[in-house]
């Protein structure tokens, strides 16, 4: 996260000079030299203590020179080893250096003493996303979200995080409310797009961007996701409107007319040759630009043109797998002499190796190597494409069958509903959440044999799905079985540390084993992600009774 969205979340409260460091700083690159101010120097001699070295910090921070600013923090946070905002500051100071792993420990101590800073849980959030600690930032943002639930950091963060979990409807549930108020802003409306486009419902999708853009015509961002829409729905000419009008009010912006660029390609649009040659006078190395251009003169059969494009894109990015097998293809397609099958291989195996696995690219080697005479390895690739080919036709048909099921569920027919999902998780059954969705729909059913049998794929295809186990804990507290549900359902929580359901659920089930204590800390995380409701206060009171009458 840049500083600047680091500072604005977080309103620290120190110094207003401190505030605006953060807030305006750039990325820091060179150690410069840590030299204190003479006045603190001569001050932190004759009072070495925390208020001395957080004000030499603060300096340092003010200067921008955070990589000096963690050690007076650090010396602070020594000092008072009982002072929040200490802890807080050198949290703070190490994430603006970017080490947002060593950041995690000061931050957790500071909510150790200071647990209803929202403050605090907003950059633990940010600094356990950056160390790829999602499912713990995600509870972070939560707890936040129950101190302030307006927290624009934390609604995007949230929610950005559930995309990336696959759980669209989660993402729903969370911004539906801003969605309603108004207070969506660009970043959201882009995430709730998002979920809408991944769980079926592209109009909706494209309907919430064009309003949003309506309303912020100059919104690149926007702009780009609504093009990004209608691309996957082929409506390429729909998606050069949407992104040119933005576009054009953004002429510096390289990245945004690379875009456009890309979306006149796909749309076989006659400006596309023009824009790419006028980009290239300003940046005639930027690899997406030769490539786009390679790609304009592949579509001309002009090989010759398309070879040295996709040559000097390589070179400017070599690791660009698609740049590679254009240029493969292309090289296998000259005529003569100047056809190089060898050079073809190469190119296409090198797409393969950098991890490109269409069915095309298996398709284009095949093709090389019978030309070359190594039949038994084109047959191979053959295969290959064939497999990618069925699975890929798979793939689109159980996606078609699931929004039939999910069209089926909203008209409250359940047995078409498994009928079409149980279809769909046939044509592809690597595919964990129509398992899940299966399982869902078995239970409408009543079906319990069935929907455990679907939620056992689902988790078998992915342990951290927390629905899933959750869902199971609850078929085996329906059995009697209270130690595996416990079980299900400390794996939920652990995958999903804001999922409130569970935890009640936990706490419900540990209670059945009379495990008093242990239920009484599943229910102190609800309370802490504002789940205050009637049911839980009347469960923790009859924990707290039974604890009371526990022998000591």
């Amino acid at each position: 996260m840049a500083y600047t969205s680091l500072a604005v979340a977080m309103r620290v409260k120190v110094t207003q000079s401190l505030v605006i460091t953060f807030l305006f700083a750039a990325p820091w690159h060179a150690r410069a030299a840590c030299t204190a101010p003479a006045d603190l120097a001569k001050q932190l001699r004759a009072t070495p203590d925390a208020n001395t070295h957080a004000a030499l910090g603060s300096w340092y921070a003010d200067h921008q020179q955070f990589p000096c600013a963690i050690e007076p923090f650090r010396k602070a946070a020594a000092l008072e080893p009982g002072s929040a905002r200490y802890q807080y500051l050198l949290g703070l100071s190490l994430s603006a250096d970017r080490q947002f792993a060593a950041a995690v420990g000061p931050l957790r101590h500071s909510l150790a003493l200071d647990p209803d800073s929202t403050q605090t849980h907003l950059l633990l959030g940010t600094a356990l996303d950056a160390s790829n600690s999602r499912a713990s930032a995600e509870l972070e943002w939560r707890l936040a979200l129950a101190r302030d639930p307006k927290s624009t950091l934390a609604l995007e963060s949230l929610s950005r995080d559930l995309l990336a979990d696959r759980d669209y409807n989660g993402v729903m549930v969370l911004l539906h409310p801003a969605e309603g108020s108004g207070a969506l802003t660009d970043t959201m409306t882009v995430t709730l797009a998002a979920a809408y486009s991944k769980a079926g419902l592209p109009e909706d999708a494209a309907t919430l961007l064009r309003n949003r853009l309506q309303a912020n015509p100059a919104s690149l961002e926007v702009a780009e996701a609504l093009s990004g829409v209608l691309i996957l729905e082929s409506r390429f000419q729909d998606a050069v409107a949407a992104l040119a009008a933005a576009a054009s009010q953004h002429p510096e912006d390289l990245q945004a007319q690379i875009l456009l660029l890309q979306t006149l390609v796909l749309a076989h649009d006659a400006g596309a040759q023009a824009l790419g040659e006028k980009l290239l006078k300003a940046a005639p190395k930027q690899w997406e630009l030769l490539y786009f251009m390679g790609v304009l003169y592949q579509e001309e059969e002009n090989n010759a043109a398309a070879r040295d494009y996709f040559e000097r894109s390589i070179a400017a990015k070599p690791g660009n797998a698609d740049a590679h097998y254009r240029l493969g293809v292309v090289l296998g397609s000259f005529k003569g002499e100047a056809k190089n099958e060898t050079a073809a291989r190469q190119e296409l195996g090198k797409a393969i190796a950098l991890g490109l696995d269409t069915p095309e690219v298996h398709f284009a080697l095949a093709k090389a190597l019978r030309t070359l005479g190594d039949t038994a390895a084109a047959q191979q690739q053959l295969s290959l494409y064939q497999q990618k080919l069925h699975a890929q036709a798979a793939r689109a048909q159980a996606a078609d069958k699931a929004q039939q099921g999910d069209q089926a569920a909203a008209a409250g027919n359940p047995q078409q509903t498994v009928a079409d999902y149980r279809e769909a998780l046939a044509l592809d059954p690597h595919e964990p959440v129509l398992a899940y969705k299966l399982g869902m729909a078995l239970d409408k059913t009543g079906d319990q044999a069935g929907e455990r049998v679907a939620l056992q794929q689902a988790i078998a295809l992915d342990p951290k799905m927390a629905l899933a186990q959750n869902q199971l804990g609850y078929l085996d507290t329906s059995d009697g079985d209270a130690e595996a549900a416990v079980r299900h359902f400390r794996i939920a929580v652990e995958a999903d540390p804001g999922f409130s359901k569970a935890w009640v659920n936990l706490a419900a089930s540990l209670c059945l084993q009379s495990k008093w204590a242990e239920a009484h800390e599943a229910l102190q995380h609800v309370l802490a992600l504002g789940g205050e409701d009637a049911n839980v206060k009347a469960l923790l009171q009859q924990i707290e009774t039974m604890e009371a009458q526990a022998p000591r």
